[in-house]
């Protein structure tokens, strides 16, 4: 997505998206690469224009029990072909989550979740040596307790750039259970205190369904940005209705039935919000899951987003399937097609997304059962790595192209708990968290999709490793073809609203310093609220 070259003025050139070509064979991958020196659980791939190809995963939080940072890093040469064996980077207080991106100048960027914070590093030498960010010095080089601290009171960060040279943090704030961002306009040096970033809820009756305790919270995606340098923040939450019923029926939470999509033209200091679906009135109370559980944002080179959404649409409550459904929307996120069921059987989970420089150019990665099992949660399931494609994504009906990564392999046996930090909590619940909550997708330089995703194919005991695999036949055209509109239409939904900096009247500042965060984190992790879908190991 970010090597769609710049255009100038208000619109760039288009074309109708294209099928797939006429007789075309069978999508095929590289034998997917175990990636060594580290354990596994929901990496995260990304790709430079130089052939760099770079895996990051989270080692358990505090990683420092282990004597060791908290994010495990692969590094590849050769667009993916093949990886060196693990370094290990970020802080000793971290460990829970990791993001990885790439700028425009193809500087790297790796965050590492502390809970109480994220520290984040970087990279200008291609991943040969990584320092922290901001001001003070770093003596460890991201390799003990960084100086670069950012996000206070934190879960799920994500890391975003845009061409104009912005970068934005974005994550599910612990006891709140609010959505938050900040941003940095010297490639982190400010410590992400550039803004001030306003709300991203802006709409009351969202707000209203944002359950605030500890049954609830909301699903941040990890999100995007166009060429005109628009910020696009979704999330997913249940609703406060839901969680009563689901109290009543001895559940641990409503379902999530709810997907918005927050969207900012000002450097997120005002945002609009949009509705990409209500479950809750289009189907009825707890009748809808987009919980399975990270959703998937995408952006093409046109504008065009996708969101994919994991779990089931349907009529009967908590319902134990597992499905993927697509989500487009044309004209920057006012109004969605869908949802589109992807077609392939068996259970589905952990969706990736990632697409191309042409509009309706998507490939979307998963896990999906291979002997016929539809509840994720069933013992004898047996999941592979999955891949959906097509070039006409925007449109009602997609025509897909489905292939295995590596065919007839099973990378994982048993159930893949979509309970989040309530794995193994409820009594009589599923409990298998080991290959942590999603898979990644990134396009390498020649318009070939990647995937990264985890997988203990000789059993949990014997460990978790992440893999790496890259498209090999049926790429995407990589030249740019399409004119857009560079400004998000305001016609309907909610309107934006300026506002104070997101942790107003929290007592917290947008910096946390470097000394006690272990502990800190610790204290963080023991009273933790962001309710079933949280992400920390």
């Amino acid at each position: 997505m970010r090597v769609v070259k710049a255009i100038v003025g208000a619109a760039a050139l288009c074309l109708v998206a294209m099928p797939w070509p006429a007789g075309a064979s069978a999508t095929q991958f590289t034998t997917p690469v175990q990636l060594n020196g580290a354990g596994g659980g929901e990496p995260t791939i990304v790709a430079d224009s130089l052939g760099d190809v770079y895996v990051v995963g989270p080692q358990g939080i505090p990683s420092g029990l282990n004597s060791q940072p908290g994010v495990g890093f692969w590094a590849s040469r050769d667009d993916g072909t093949t990886f060196g064996s693990a370094q290990h980077i970020g802080s000793f207080a971290g460990g829970g989550d990791s993001d990885a991106v790439i700028t425009p100048n193809n500087d790297l960027y790796v965050g590492d979740l502390e809970a109480v914070a994220t520290a984040v590093c970087k990279s200008t030498d291609r991943g040969k040596t990584f320092t922290s960010i901001g001001p003070i010095p770093d003596p460890g080089n991201c390799s003990m307790l960084p100086t670069g601290q950012v996000g206070p009171s934190d879960d799920r960060p994500w890391l975003t750039p845009d061409r104009q040279g912005h970068l934005y943090l974005t994550y599910h704030e612990f006891v709140s259970a609010q959505p938050l961002v900040f941003r940095s306009d010297n490639g982190g040096g400010d410590l992400f205190t550039a803004g001030p970033c306003g709300s991203i809820v802006t709409d009351p009756t969202i707000e209203a369904n944002i359950p605030q305790d500890v049954t609830g919270g909301t699903l941040v995606s990890k999100p995007v940005t166009d060429s005109a340098g628009n910020l696009y923040v979704m999330f997913t939450t249940t609703t406060q209705q839901e969680n009563a019923a689901a109290a009543l029926a001895g559940k641990p939470s409503g379902t999530f039935s709810q997907i918005y999509l927050a969207v900012s033209k000002d450097n997120c200091q005002s945002f609009t919000d949009y509705t990409v679906y209500d479950g809750a009135t289009t189907n009825g109370t707890n009748t809808v899951q987009f919980g399975d559980i990270f959703n998937a944002l995408a952006i093409d080179g046109a504008g065009d987003l996708y969101s994919i959404a994991a779990g089931y649409v349907g009529s009967k409550a908590f319902d134990n399937v597992a499905k993927l459904y697509l989500f487009s929307s044309t004209d920057h996120g006012v109004h969605w097609t869908g949802p589109t069921e992807l077609g392939q059987a068996g259970a589905k989970m952990m969706p990736a997304a990632v697409a191309g420089t042409q509009a309706g150019q998507l490939a979307i990665g998963y896990f999906r059962t291979v002997n016929g099992v539809t509840d994720p949660n069933n013992t004898t399931a047996k999941w592979t790595y999955s891949t959906a494609e097509t070039r006409n994504a925007t449109i009602a009906h997609p025509s897909f192209t489905y292939a295995d990564v590596r065919p007839g392999f099973v990378y994982h046996t048993g159930e893949i708990c979509n309970e989040g930090i309530l794995c193994g909590l409820v009594p009589g619940g599923p409990s298998d968290r080991s290959l942590a909550d999603f898979t990644s997708a990134a396009l390498a330089r020649n318009g070939c999709p990647l995937f990264s995703f985890a997988g203990n194919p000789a059993g949990v005991t014997a460990g978790t490793f992440n893999f790496a695999t890259r498209q090999t036949s049926n790429c995407f055209a990589t030249a740019t073809v399409r004119r857009i509109s560079n400004t998000p239409s305001t016609t309907t939904a909610s309107k934006a609203r300026t506002t104070s900096p997101s942790l107003a009247g929290t007592g917290m500042s947008a910096v946390i310093p470097a000394t006690g965060l272990a502990l800190l984190s610790l204290m963080l992790l023991s009273i933790r609220m962001t309710g079933r879908r949280g992400s920390p190991k």
